[in-house]
């Protein structure tokens, strides 16, 4: 997030502290290349040429309205389709849990910093997009104080969203935090017929900002958020994922690319 977008006052109640020593891993392309081919692959389409446009042109006027939720019966019914499409299942709400926002506008964030010491030119594209001066809302991306291949998908493709505002933020904060930390979502960009599925690594962007959400360069820019057909206009949904086997990255949502995988 940028240091305009995120004052320090909103991440002082939201950064955890940690202590951690880095290794300097560098995933390689082939190993990225597999995981977006695989994800490909699983993509399931139940449904007719005819019925995904449908659904693509009712997302793409329902995410030009005003931000904030739809009607229930017609969040169900796009839950339930996009489930079908991708073949997973997405949530507006997930155990009990609901952003202030499911349909807005999609804000370019820069990268994060992973570890102590981690610079820019360790982030291996999109460096133009800058680094963040702080950690984000959830602290290091390493586990046990090493950056792994999950915590690199981590910060290439994350939202910040603003739980800030949650109403019960404030009351339940020490329950919500570790239920949002890496949290995995997933960004649909009608406009385009792009999604990215990523996780919660930061707060934002604040109010003033007119944006309810945030994205990693590699969300915005492999997601098309961004485009003069999307303007940054899209759905964030929780990915249903107990089992935490839908992989980090972006996913076409076009019938016929979907169709020719599903063939092969």
């Amino acid at each position: 997030m940028t240091a305009q977008n995120k004052p320090q006052q909103f991440l002082a109640g939201l950064a955890m502290a940690g202590q951690v020593v880095m290794t300097s891993p560098t995933p390689s392309n082939n190993q990225q290349n597999v995981v977006l081919d695989e994800k490909t692959r699983e993509l399931a389409l139940d449904i007719s040429e005819t019925e995904h446009q449908e659904i693509m042109a009712k997302l793409n006027a329902h995410v030009n309205s005003p931000a904030g939720h739809l009607e229930r019966e017609t969040e169900l019914y796009l839950e339930q389709q996009l489930s079908e499409i991708l073949g997973f299942k997405v949530r507006a709400e997930l155990e009990g849990n609901r952003l202030n926002h499911s349909i807005g506008i999609m804000g370019a964030e820069q990268h994060l910093l992973r570890f102590p010491g981690d610079e820019l030119i360790q982030h291996d594209v999109y460096q133009e997009a800058g680094i963040a001066p702080n950690r984000g809302a959830f602290g290091w991306f390493t586990e046990n104080g090493q950056l792994t291949e999950q915590s690199i998908m981590r910060e290439k493709y994350y939202f910040a969203v603003q739980l800030m505002y949650l109403p019960d933020w404030s009351s339940q904060h020490p329950q919500l935090k570790p239920w949002y930390k890496f949290r995995k979502m997933i960004v649909i960009n009608p406009a385009e017929q792009m999604a990215v599925v990523g996780v919660v690594a930061d707060a934002g962007p604040a109010m003033w900002v007119k944006k309810q959400f945030g994205g990693s360069p590699e969300v915005i820019r492999e997601g098309k958020i961004w485009s003069p057909a999307s303007k940054g206009k899209v759905m964030l949904l929780f990915v249903d994922d107990e089992q935490d086997q839908i992989p980090l990255g972006p996913i076409s949502l076009d019938f016929a690319k979907i169709s020719s995988h599903d063939q092969n």
